[in-house]
């Protein structure tokens, strides 16, 4: 546009020189009939109609590119809408397919007995689905189990030697090979005082002497991307990339979760009324071993309930929990105890913790393990992907399904 006008002003400067030579050359031959006053004439304004048409054509096709634009961005803004609208409606499903499990109502799907006391990755909340063809567009529902981790929330207490899972991640730092002085700096930055732990970090010792400074947060975490503003936690750390032992474990998996997918196909039988969606291998076919993601959002959360570090809220399902947090269960779970409690639960999930206490093997250790234990969830993570042509839409989600309350919510 700025070209545009530019022109302009060079065709106008250019005409008022031009009708100023006129007026010289009119002054100077006074005879109308002059073979010279007749052709500049003529010749001025075949230059002017060429000028003038010129410029039609520039301001026309400026106009269709700034209109084909406009046109482009409305598309693309109605898809956006869309796109969200779908999101929402996939959590929606979501939230019916966990209430649907808790009901015990998923066995239709799953082909298998279910007990609606307990959550396992035999339930239909863990069925990996395809995309699902909703609108003009595609949704795919994710749904994982935060029961599965560690709180960094229960360790807000004045009770911090009695807390479990402060101990749980101490043992989970060593065995990444990373200092397990990242349990005292995660207790610090939760606990409700300045009091700095022996290996941890508060306001004064450290977050106010970096560019720029802040507080340590000294109340219960929002996010688990906080993370990322703890001393010593580093991109890298975080999201799993390196340190520690990362680049030497051997045997690794994508995950212990055994076969929870599901395609199409299956899908479209069983809605006819036959054949049986995400039937799993046999146990002596699935590799067990350590998960290869070592990103720490894997394996910590923050919410539960950061009050009373004994609620169930707070408890580890050892029906759906990785290879890493229950080697961090206790300090005996030996590589071939962990195998092994994983492998169990392949064949039959546990519909009880009194179920790996022979495992476990110490009595006094269990009897205080299982006040930390479960077999049943309460708080989920929810992604949702909605798609249409080239946009995209991702929505996360953390679900409460015993309130039935959503506790966080972000749409990228």
């Amino acid at each position: 546009m700025n070209e545009l006008k530019q022109k302009i002003a060079a065709f106008l400067e250019w005409y008022e020189r031009r009708k100023l030579f006129l007026i010289e050359e009119t002054e100077e031959n006074t005879d109308k009939n002059s073979p010279r006053r007749i052709l500049g004439n003529r010749g001025y304004a075949l230059i002017l109609v060429l000028l003038v048409t010129t410029l039609l054509i520039s301001l026309a096709a400026n106009f269709i590119v700034e209109t084909q634009t406009t046109i482009g961005y409305i598309k693309k803004f109605d898809e956006r809408l869309k796109t969200s609208y779908i999101a929402k409606s996939g959590v929606e499903l979501a939230t019916y397919l966990l209430e649907a499990d808790k009901l015990g109502a998923g066995q239709f799907l799953t082909g298998r007995a279910s007990d609606k006391n307990i959550d396992s990755y035999e339930d239909i909340w863990a069925l990996e689905f395809p995309p699902l063809p909703l609108d003009d567009g595609t949704v795919k529902i994710k749904i994982s189990d935060e029961n599965s981790k560690i709180n960094i929330n229960a360790f807000a207490n004045e009770f911090t030697e009695q807390t479990r899972y402060y101990y749980m991640a101490q043992l989970f730092f060593i065995n990444m090979g990373l200092s397990m002085d990242f349990a005292d700096i995660m207790h610090d930055w939760v606990d409700i005082d300045d009091a700095r732990l022996p290996y941890g970090a508060e306001s004064g010792d450290y977050y106010t002497t970096l560019t720029p400074p802040y507080t340590a947060k000294n109340r219960a975490m929002d996010s688990i991307d906080e993370l990322l503003m703890l001393k010593g936690i580093t991109p890298e750390i975080f999201y799993g990339l390196g340190g520690g032992n990362s680049g030497i474990e051997k045997n690794l998996v994508p995950h212990n979760e055994g076969n929870t997918s599901i395609d199409a196909g299956a899908l479209a039988d069983l809605a006819k009324g036959g054949g049986i969606a995400g039937e799993r291998r046999s146990v002596d076919e699935i590799q067990i071993g350590k998960e290869k993601n070592r990103a720490l959002a894997e394996y910590f959360r923050v919410y539960g309930d950061s009050k009373d570090f004994l609620h169930d809220y707070n408890k580890i399902n050892i029906n759906t929990a990785s290879y890493r947090v229950i080697s961090a269960l206790t300090e005996n779970m030996t590589d071939d105890k962990v195998s092994e409690f994983i492998r169990r639960r392949l064949i039959k999930p546990y519909s009880s913790v009194d179920e790996i206490k022979d495992i476990v093997g110490n009595d006094s250790e269990f009897e205080i393990l299982r006040k930390y234990i479960t077999v049943s969830s309460f708080i989920f993570k929810i992604k949702v992907t909605a798609v249409i042509n080239s946009t995209e839409t991702k929505t996360t989600v953390y679900y409460n399904r015993n309130t039935k309350k959503l506790l966080y919510w972000c749409e990228e």
